[in-house]
Parts: structure tokens; sequence; C-alpha cells
């Protein structure tokens, strides 16, 4: 049918990037197809960060150095706050790194028994990060470490609390034992004296041949006592359990492996 005199016919323009039906003489836009070049998102390219497992109870500082020797082994990497990330006699939490030209690879604690940490770029992950986080990765599996998947992660660290909580009960069963192994006991009036000694510290009175032999019965039971402990805490701390087949080096060797010189170490002033 054409169109009434007078009346200018229905303007159908087509809108560019999207599709269009004509409904009444009007154009309606629909939502563009997926994978259409407008619309579409960039897609994402690579990973920026990684989770790894290594075979120690919590990041020590031969672990700390190795990792430190792995990412500033070029020269352009230094460690930032090192001092901060590495009190005396407490686990390393967190470490991070900066390199010359500003970029940042940044190392966090996930977990103990074993040792579970993430790293990765703290901001874009530019190549100079990626080949820093790339040595890493390769000392850690090279001192008996392994990856961990994101879908494993929650399943691991479940694991680790539970573990945590052995090792601490573990620990207490070697503190109660030590008074045994180090200290002998007065049945006369209730002191401790050293394991070694003849004479009472409390009551000056000389130990009989009984004393002895309680104190040497006490003292063995005390050592099978204390060497399941530690063997608990062995296994616990190497993560045995945690993954089949892992770990594949005993702990001793994966200690000795991550003792290995790999280059030179600088710290930020």
């Amino acid at each position: 049918m054409r169109p009434s005199a007078g009346k200018a016919a229905p303007v159908r323009t087509p809108v560019r990037g999207s599709a269009g039906r004509t409904v009444s003489g009007r154009t309606v836009i629909l939502p563009s197809r997926p994978g259409s070049r407008s619309g579409q998102r960039k897609p994402w390219v690579g990973r920026s960060y990684g989770h790894l497992a290594l075979p120690v109870p919590h990041l020590d500082d031969v672990h700390r150095d190795l990792l430190d020797r792995a990412v500033c082994g070029d020269g352009s990497w230094t460690v930032v706050n090192a001092e901060g990330d590495s009190e005396p006699g407490l686990p390393v939490l967190r470490r991070q790194w900066r390199h010359a030209s500003g970029d940042s690879l940044l190392l966090v604690v996930l977990g103990w028994y074993p040792l579970v940490l993430t790293v990765g770029a703290e901001g874009a992950a530019s190549l100079k990060v990626r080949r820093a986080e790339r040595r890493l990765v390769e000392a850690a599996l090279a001192a008996g470490g392994l990856t961990v998947p994101d879908a494993e992660l929650e399943r691991v660290l479940t694991q680790c609390c539970e573990r945590w909580e052995k090792a601490v009960a573990a620990r207490r069963v070697l503190d109660e034992q030590r008074t045994w192994l180090e200290c002998r006991f007065c049945r006369t009036c209730g002191a401790w004296s050293a394991y070694g000694v003849l004479h009472c510290r409390g009551c000056a009175r000389r130990f009989a041949p009984a004393d002895d032999a309680e104190r040497d019965e006490r003292g063995r039971a005390a050592t099978e006592v204390s060497a399941a402990a530690e063997r608990e805490l062995a296994s616990l701390g190497c993560g045995e359990g945690v993954f089949p087949d892992w770990p594949a080096a005993p702990p001793a060797e994966a200690a000795e492996a991550a003792s290995r010189p790999h280059g030179t170490v600088v710290t930020a002033s």
C-alpha cells in the first residue's frame, strides 16, 4: 500500500553496531549478539597470581632467603621492608619486592602446616613482574613445593587449620615431657632438681638408687612420647597427606635444596 499524499514515508535508519528490527515504522534497537564487535569484553589473558605449597611448617628464614634470591637474582629487584617482615623468632607472614621501574610483587602467607602462600602482582602484571613470579615459582618447585589450583585452595586451607591445632597439641606434649627429660623430682620435699644431680636442691637429701631408677624410667617414657610428638610435627609440617604422593622428597632433602645459592639479594634502604 502506497503512502497517502502529504505524509512522508517512515525512515528506517539502521544503527551501526547494533541489531535492528523495524516495528510499525520504528527502528527498535536490540542488544548486540554475543561475540559481536560492539559490547565485546576484552578477554582476560594470563594469570596475575599463583598459589604455592611448600613442605615446611611456615615461611622460615631459609625459604624466605630462597625466594628473595629467586626474585632479586637479576639485580633489578629489591626487598621492601625486609626488617619489618622478618622479626627475630617470628615466622614471615608477607613479603614484597619492588622493581626499579616501580612494579611490585607481593607474597602473602595463607596457611601453616604445611606452608601455603599466594604470590602475584600488586597492580598490573607487567612482563617484569611475571618473569620474577616465574623465577619464584621455579625456586619453590625446586625446593619440593607444588602449585595449588584455585579449586583446591579452600580444601587445603581447611586442612591447614586442622593440622595447626594438631601441631599445637603436639608441641604442648613436648613441653610437658621436657620436664622429665631435664629434671628429677624429690618425693620427700617436692622440689625439682637438675636431671643428673646427686642431691636434692630443696632438702639436700642424697637421692637413693630407687630414686635414680624412677628418674630413668620416667626419662625413657618421656623420650618415647616426645619422639612420637616430633614425628607427628614433622608429618604435619611437611604436608604429608594433603596431596597424593607429596612431598616427593623427605623434609631434610627439601631443606637442603632450599639452601642452595640462587643469586644475590638486594634490600631496599
